[in-house]
Formats: C-alpha cells, sequence, structure tokens
C-alpha cells in the first residue's frame, strides 16, 4: 500500500493536469479578490444572500481578514477544482484498466481505496492551504493585512475545519460509489448531480430545514 501511495505521488507530481488545476485555482482566486465579486455554486435560498453577506463584512475595500472571511462562502468550488484531481489519482488506474493487475496480484479492495483515499486527503489538505493562502496573500499584497485578532483565527480554524470536513464527505461518497461500481464515471457524476439536486430541492423546498444536512 505504501509503494501505491508514493507512485501516486509521483505520477502526481509529474502531471501537468495538476499543475494546471493549481494555475486555474490561483487564477479564479485573484480574479475574485481582485474584482470584489462573490459568487456560488452551492444551495442558496436567495441569491441575494452572497450581497447581504458581504455587505455586512465590507464597504469594497478587501483586506485580507476581510478577504478571507468572505471567500469562504465560495468554498464550494472547491468540489469543482477538486474533480480533476480526484480523477487524477483515484481514477487513474480506472482510465488505464491497470487496477485489474493490482487485485489480482492480492490486494484487497479495502487496501486498495483506503491507499487511494489517503492520497486524496493529503491533496484536499494542499487545496485548502493554496485557497486560503493565495487568498491572504493577494488581498494583503493589493489592499491591507487587516487586523488578524486571536479570536478572529479560531473561528476561521473552526470553519475551515467544518468546510474541509463537509468536502471529504462529498469525495468518501463519490469512493464509495466507486467502491461498489468500480465506475470513476458513475463517481464523478454522482458527485456533480448530488449538488445539484440538493440546491434545487432547497429553492422548491425553501422551508425544509432538514436538507441542509445533505
Amino acid at each position: 500500500m505504501l509503494n501505491m501511495i508514493t507512485g501516486d505521488f509521483y505520477r502526481l507530481r509529474h502531471s501537468k493536469g495538476f499543475y494546471i488545476t493549481e494555475l486555474v485555482l490561483i487564477t479564479f482566486i485573484l480574479a475574485t479578490v481582485l474584482t470584489g465579486t462573490l459568487g456560488s455554486v452551492s444551495a442558496r435560498p436567495s441569491s441575494s444572500s452572497f450581497s447581504a453577506f458581504q455587505q455586512a463584512n465590507t464597504d469594497g475595500h478587501w483586506n485580507s481578514v476581510t478577504a478571507t472571511k468572505l471567500m469562504t462562502s465560495m468554498c464550494s468550488f472547491l468540489v469543482y477544482l477538486i474533480l480533476p484531481l480526484f480523477i487524477m489519482t483515484i481514477g487513474f488506474e480506472f482510465s488505464s484498466g491497470s487496477y485489474k493487475s493490482l487485485l489480482s496480484s492480492g490486494m484487497t479492495r479495502a487496501n486498495y481505496f483506503c491507499s487511494k483515499y489517503t492520497v486524496f486527503i493529503i491533496i484536499i489538505l494542499i487545496q485548502f492551504i493554496l485557497y486560503y493562502g493565495a487568498v491572504y496573500t493577494a488581498s494583503g499584497m493589493s489592499n491591507n493585512w487587516g487586523n488578524f485578532t486571536v479570536s478572529f483565527g479560531i473561528k476561521m480554524s473552526q470553519v475551515i475545519l467544518f468546510q474541509l470536513l463537509l468536502i471529504l464527505a462529498i469525495f468518501a461518497v463519490a469512493i464509495l460509489i466507486m467502491f461498489l461500481t468500480f465506475s470513476a464515471t458513475a463517481a464523478i457524476i454522482t458527485t456533480i448531480v448530488w449538488q445539484f439536486l440538493v440546491a434545487v430541492f432547497r429553492m422548491i423546498f425553501i422551508h425544509a430545514t432538514w436538507l441542509k444536512f445533505f
């Protein structure tokens, strides 16, 4: 299992797709911070919520502290930016068919997916560090660094941890689908369709608060 984890990281480091994905993430962050524009693909009961959220936290001047707080509302984009990395790591053997030789050599399905998920957890952690690190640095250099307090640091840590757990849960479902079907396509479709279905149901059933847990 350790050899597979090492091999996955080696392949990822030498993959153009990995660096293209990171470039897209940085470009997206810079465009958002420099233009001061919020958006989301997550389920929201009202399209005006972002405007209200932005007005409540800033007067249009995005310093590092303000930008970091505001950009928590756009973390849902990370799901779609992480999808290519999901394909490059967990879906690689499925596209090449090499997973069959791994399983025929004696590796169990459980060990196979545990090693893949370990690699994927580290990749997601890197994306979060890059996301919030780029937000804080870009806004600080373009405007100012703001007043970073201990209270703000604690609350941001709690929010980021919660977001991290949510994204891990989303992709845990994707890996479960792949575990059951051995289809990378089915896992990807489930990841995308699931979020849009929840968004649609939340817009239709506004008072169904239990939907937020999905």
